[in-house]
């Protein structure tokens, strides 16, 4: 899957998943972006987050609809 591409939203103070663990992965998949939402934990319905995950769905969207679209 590492062909795929990937965005990793993560909350800066997330103490279930920290972020050293989305780093790793980040790192580890070639396809992935990654957002460190500065003010989030956990949750992802903290207004960062959500804001972030809208916008990774929405860029996903874009792609799916025009190829073009840059990654």
């Amino acid at each position: 899957i590492t062909d795929l591409p990937c965005t990793i939203v993560q909350g800066r103070y997330d103490v279930i998943c920290p972020p050293e663990t989305a780093m790793a992965l980040h790192l580890a998949w070639p396809g992935s972006s990654l957002v460190l939402v500065p003010d989030a934990g956990h949750s992802a319905l903290e207004p960062g987050t959500r804001a972030a995950l809208v916008g990774a769905t929405d860029a996903f969207a874009r792609r799916a609809a025009d190829p073009s679209y840059p990654a």
